[in-house]
């Protein structure tokens, strides 16, 4: 495998991805005799994006070996990520046949069957592998699959996995089409922030944040504040200088705001938005309803039961920004015992990104028992209602928009993914 790797990167820089792809097909159509060759090429193609090229090695390798659960999983995988749902579906369903006691069949089956508008067999069918599997050792092998297992598996005390089931179904459900919220007003007007390490950010990321000034405007809440570097360090040395040594010790740019955010947030009111985001159509009537709750909003991922932190409204004393910030403040990226580990986990799951705000969530679930769930504000917010206190909770695509594909530095080490590869390649 790690032959192959390096011949195909190399053939790659020489004469380019499509007579590299086609390369790889020549190799997986000439070597009937190597039945792990086009499991092999078809994860090659995979992890370089190039989707289709890893469909056509895979079902080549299929035919000869239909049974072949690793293969059909990367095929299944590389149909969803080429858009191609139905196919998806079909190779799901081939999965679960063949391997009936692993969870990614029924991930994928259940993912495709959302994306073909087929929300409530979607959720069934997913039950129906988390029944089967709960108490598999086979579990998965994606963060996805493992994220759904554990959002189950603690659903009695934690009503994350109730959340999106319900938000799932509501996206999907006619009769819940987002209709213009009752006009309540605002219990409380926070700051929105961004950061740009640098500096002035670039035309086309200013574009986007001006998006949301005029979302903010129609609100009556004040523009985007957009921090820099030295801006930034700046507050948190007067507000919360605890977070220094993060700050400082940061990584990438993307660390720093990280750490940034969640700084602003456990002392002031603030509305955070990452700066390749752009605001949905309903957007501000979900801001609207948000802000006439004394609560935090917290950004409900669409296709798992996860947090995300790019976008989140912060109350002041909110106990949610408060454990987290406690959990963080003198934490080191520059410490020895991070030396081994990867950009990537490092960034993402083991400091400031949103593995720590799904962690947080589950611990004060833990620490603050009953707590319920509440939908009747679906599709606009859900809540979670503990003792003591509230977080409300918003389906992404209702107040956030892709786009940030379009950004010109996405395909530069200024996005925190292409320069964390960066360093594992090097």
């Amino acid at each position: 495998m790690a032959v192959l790797r390096r011949a195909t990167t190399l053939v790659e820089r020489l004469a380019g991805p499509r007579t590299t792809q086609r390369l790889l097909l020549a190799m997986a159509r000439g070597t009937p005799f190597w039945p792990e060759g086009a499991l092999i090429g078809a994860r090659l193609c995979a992890k370089k994006n190039w989707f289709s090229t890893s469909i056509a090695i895979g079902s080549l390798g299929l035919k000869r070996r239909p049974m072949a659960p690793e293969l059909r999983l990367v095929v299944a995988d590389s149909c969803l990520a080429d858009g191609q749902p139905a196919l998806a579906l079909e190779h799901a369903q081939a999965l679960i046949g063949a391997d009936p006691d692993g969870f990614d069949g029924y991930h994928i089956a259940s993912e495709s069957l959302l994306l073909l508008g087929r929300a409530p067999e979607s959720i069934a069918l997913l039950e129906q592998g988390l029944q089967r599997c709960a108490d598999s050792k086979q579990g998965g092998r994606s963060r996805h699959v493992q994220r759904h297992l554990q959002a189950y598996a603690r659903r009695s005390w934690c009503p994350l996995y109730d959340l999106w089931t319900q938000s799932v179904l509501a996206e999907a459900c006619p009769e819940l089409e987002p209709a213009k919220p009752l006009v309540t007003p605002l219990r409380w007007r926070p700051q929105a922030i961004q950061y740009w390490s640098q500096g002035r950010p670039p035309a086309d990321v200013a574009a986007y944040t001006e998006r949301w000034n005029r979302v903010l405007d129609s609100l009556g809440l004040d523009p985007v504040d957009v921090f820099d570097r030295s801006a930034a360090r700046s507050w948190m040395a007067s507000h919360c200088p605890a977070f220094l040594v993060s700050f400082d010790s940061a990584p990438h740019y993307a660390a720093e705001s990280d750490v940034f955010r969640l700084a602003y947030a456990s002392v002031a009111d603030c509305l955070w938005l990452d700066s390749d985001l752009l605001p949905a159509e309903s957007a501000a009537a979900v801001l609207k309803k948000a802000l006439g709750e004394d609560a935090s909003l917290l950004f409900l991922k669409r296709k798992v039961p996860y947090l995300q932190s790019s976008v989140f409204m912060a109350r002041r004393g909110c106990p949610f920004f408060a454990a987290m910030a406690r959990s963080l403040q003198g934490f080191d990226y520059a410490s020895p015992e991070f030396a081994g580990v990867s950009r990537l986990h490092l960034i993402h799951d083991l400091s400031f990104g949103p593995a720590r705000y799904a962690d947080t969530l589950v611990q004060l679930c833990e620490q603050h028992q009953p707590v319920q769930a509440c939908h009747h504000q679906l599709p606009w917010l859900q809540q979670m209602q503990f003792p003591q206190f509230s977080l409300s909770f918003f389906s992404g695509p209702l107040l956030v928009a892709g786009g940030g594909h379009r950004l010109a530095y996405k395909t530069t080490a200024s996005h925190w993914k292409v320069w964390a590869r960066q360093q594992e390649g090097a």
